[in-house]
């Protein structure tokens, strides 16, 4: 049970911070679930249970206090699976019965509308829909360079390597978890009597004195340019304060790290959930936030956010803290910063409200009220150009010691069972999910259309991308804050490197042996011109990269594409209109290395010795590469690649086909880091693979198996190379 005090101080902040405001939905309940429910394992009929956490309005009254529970059951529920029959998940929850306080439960007919800073999306029915795995924005960008390196298998095996290695597979499945917080409309009138008026509020108004002295306006930390407005003073203990937000569900977001950078471009690309995920750095009167709090469900791109300023006064006995509140609700194009930004509800008093309900919840929170700031401009826009639509006031909430507080997830029920089903199931499912993705949107035609919607949607945002805003600011005017010299010793340990490369081939023991040929004469029958072919390659280029994941202290894994290319160089001997011949002998490689550091990965010199596999192709560029045919060239791109490659490594090397080879590889090299997100590496790799019989596959039966003489092939790369790191 919840307690009695706690929310009858609910209605306190109603009146107060709903008057003149948007940010209380008329005849909706916000609730928030007291038990999982998930696409892939609840079935129709599954009784759900949730607590109302705002007070329930109708008519500009309020009816029903935050804290009564709501019940309802599974309507609809269709799983993804293993994705033969569908794509997405969707799932229908009916709410049926509401706790009306003295009346008890009474029946109610309600539908969700929305879910809380949710990737999932609420249709006009009330089914939630889940996503579409092939629909994010990483496996689309995957699949055009996907595409793109289809022509060549070795491309398109490292390619798709490098993307599951640094990417993860959206997972389709739907999962409220505890705690999941989403509205609902009611869909027929309840009668309820209005609540009687608050008994409970501040023990004493806020000194005007003291608010005056609290700055209300952030500021970006290079620019200075105005921002957020604080719209939460806080009296209490730092520390309960702190268990008071942990037990809201708040979480503590990461440094801006290079990792965290990583991080939060792994979900922006697979729209998955990070709620640790960093904020950007504002400052108040020129000081930094002494805690920073965020609230997120499953998605980067949405969630509740506010930053606390220590203010140095004391009120009631207690230290007073500010803070700024603001929701993050999309991302978009930041026109002249060439960036990503996040949009916010431009009604701040909403996210005011959403922080005392949550506080409220926990009961860690003695008295709350609104205090009038009528002193603030009227008109308000942050940073990035956003309107801020307030009322002007600050929610006061004084803390107790939060000993006890009550948690956000605190669960009635155990969960229905798995959310996705084993590594076998999950792996079925990808399969399926991108072969139906290749059928039905492979072909050039879907391919063409999608390029022209994107772009024409890309066109359209543009046109209404936030702007940067060039004033007012704290000193009068946009000034750039001059370069702060960072300290290698504190910078952060790279998760992840994408390298360019360029250097040197050295076939070391060049000659790869000499072949016997036996030619018919067209002219005469029963005669023949013996020939000995000498083969050898000369030095050339090589041009590559990789992606190199740093997961241990003294080890790394690394996957990397090299186009390596010297000289084939074929002497006739015994035909003597002919000297020598010349082509391009062109290996593509991809390679897997384990790489065994000596220094930490915290240092910025970094020796290395390098060992793995090899898969290669090698190619006389004299030959062109056989490419898909028929209806692979128009669906089925991953079907189409494999058939090409194997007609590829079918076909005789001079007439346009290639050999496929397995080797290994060892090396060594050393890597340096030039700034926290810049590495520059010196780099020695040797493979040895089999001698490649490129006249031998050509011209079988002319081939003299007696004048065989056998030769290697050992390609030396010594390459210099640039990496960007997260």
């Amino acid at each position: 049970m919840f307690k009695p005090l706690a929310w009858l101080l609910v209605l306190t902040v109603a009146p107060g911070l709903g008057a003149g405001g948007e940010w209380v939905r008329e005849n909706c309940l916000e609730l928030r679930l007291q038990q999982e429910v998930n696409s892939y394992s609840s079935q129709v009929g599954d009784r759900v249970q949730a607590v109302l956490i705002a007070p329930f309005r109708m008519d500009g009254l309020d009816r029903v206090a935050a804290g009564a529970r709501v019940w309802g059951e599974v309507a609809e529920v269709r799983r993804v699976g293993v994705g033969l029959v569908r794509e997405t998940a969707s799932m229908t929850l009916r709410f049926t019965e509401l706790e009306a306080g003295p009346a008890g439960r009474m029946p109610i007919r309600a539908r969700v509308v929305t879910i809380d800073n949710a990737r999932e999306r609420v249709d006009g029915a009330g089914r939630i829909r889940g996503i579409r795995s092939t629909n994010t924005p990483g496996f689309r960008a995957s699949g055009l360079l996907t595409s793109l390196a289809a022509v060549d298998p070795i491309a398109l095996a490292f390619s798709t390597a490098a993307f599951a290695s640094v990417l993860r597979f959206s997972e389709p499945e739907i999962r409220l978890r505890a705690g999941t917080e989403l509205w609902v409309e009611l869909l027929e009138p309840v009668a309820l009597a209005p609540l009687p008026p608050p008994l409970i509020g501040l023990p004493e108004p806020v000194p005007a004195d003291l608010l005056r002295r609290l700055p209300y306006r952030t500021h970006t930390a290079e620019r200075r340019l105005d921002s957020d407005i604080t719209n939460l003073v806080l009296a209490g203990e730092g520390a309960a304060i702190e268990r008071a937000f942990r037990a809201a569900g708040w979480e503590v977001p990461e440094a801006l790290t290079a990792a965290a950078r990583f991080r939060t471009l792994r979900a922006m690309a697979e729209n998955q959930e990070y709620k640790e995920a960093p904020i950007s750095m504002l400052l108040l009167d020129g000081q930094a936030p002494m805690q920073n709090w965020a609230k997120a469900l499953n998605t980067f791109s949405k969630r509740h956010h506010l930053r606390l300023y220590a203010t140095g006064e004391r009120w009631l006995d207690r230290p007073v803290f500010t803070g700024a509140a603001t929701q993050d609700v999309g991302i978009n194009f930041s026109r002249g910063r060439d960036l990503f930004t996040h949009l916010i509800d431009e009604n701040v008093d909403r996210e005011r409200s959403k922080v005392v309900n949550d506080l409220l919840f926990t009961g860690c929170v003695e008295a709350v009220g609104l205090a009038p700031r009528p002193w603030l401009p009227e008109h308000l826009f942050n940073a990035t150009g956003q309107n801020l639509l307030t009322d002007r006031g600050a929610a006061v909430i004084v803390f107790n010691d939060c000993l006890g507080g009550k948690r956000f997830d605190d669960a009635v029920a155990e969960a229905p069972g798995p959310y996705r089903g084993n590594r076998l199931n999950r792996v079925v499912r990808q399969t399926v999910l991108t072969f139906r993705n290749d059928i039905y949107r492979g072909s050039i035609w879907f391919q063409s259309a999608s390029i022209l919607t994107q772009t024409v949607r890309h066109y359209r945002r543009s046109r209404m991308a936030l702007r940067p805003v060039t004033g007012p600011t704290i000193t009068g005017s946009a000034v750039k804050a001059p370069k702060v010299v960072s300290d290698p010793a504190t910078w952060a340990t790279p998760s992840v490197e994408l390298s360019l490369r360029a250097g040197i081939m050295v076939f070391s023991n060049s000659s790869i042996g000499a072949e016997g040929l036996r030619i018919a004469s067209p002219h005469r029958p029963g005669q023949s011109l013996t020939l000995l072919a000498a083969n050898r390659v000369s030095p050339g280029f090589s041009l590559g990269g990789g992606v190199t994941l740093n997961q241990f202290r003294w080890y790394s894994h690394e996957l990397s594409f090299g186009y390596q290319r010297g000289e084939f160089r074929m002497e006739l001997q015994g035909l003597s209109s002919i000297a020598e011949q010349r082509s391009g002998f062109l290996t593509r490689q991809f390679s897997y290395n384990g790489l065994v550091h000596f220094r930490p990965r915290e240092s910025r010199w970094r020796p290395y010795v390098a060992f793995g596999p090899v898969l290669q192709l090698v190619h006389l560029t004299g030959a062109p590469f056989t490419k898909a045919r028929g209806i692979s060239r128009f669906g089925l791109n991953n079907v189409g690649m494999f058939r090409s490659a194997y007609h590829f490594g079918s076909v005789a090397p001079l007439e346009g086909g290639g050999i496929f080879q397995v080797g290994g590889q060892v090396g060594a090299g050393v890597r340096y880091r030039l700034s926290p997100h810049w590495t520059l590496r010196l780099d020695y790799r040797n493979t040895c693979s089999p001698r490649p019989d490129l006249l031998r596959k050509s011209l079988e039966p002319q081939v003299m198996p007696e004048r065989l003489e056998r030769g290697r092939v050992a390609q030396q790369r010594v390459g210099l190379g640039i990496a960007f790191t997260f």
